[in-house]
């Protein structure tokens, strides 16, 4: 396996992860330090998803 094919499914593995973290559905808590910080987990994950996309895509165009 070429190195790009290993960078890609490196990154194809970490989008998973982080999709499969995205999608799971939160309990609600009474403290009010819990939610906050799922609600940050949540942005800065969703930021991150897309970061490892637009990288994701970069390495496919690579010759």
């Amino acid at each position: 396996m070429s190195i790009k094919q290993q960078i890609i499914k490196e990154l194809d593995s970490r989008i998973r992860r982080l999709d499969e973290h995205r999608t799971t559905a939160t309990e609600p808590t009474e403290n009010q330090y819990d939610e906050l910080n799922q609600a940050l987990s949540r942005v800065i994950g969703a930021s991150l998803y897309h970061e490892l996309e637009d990288i994701k895509g970069f390495v496919e165009k690579l010759s």
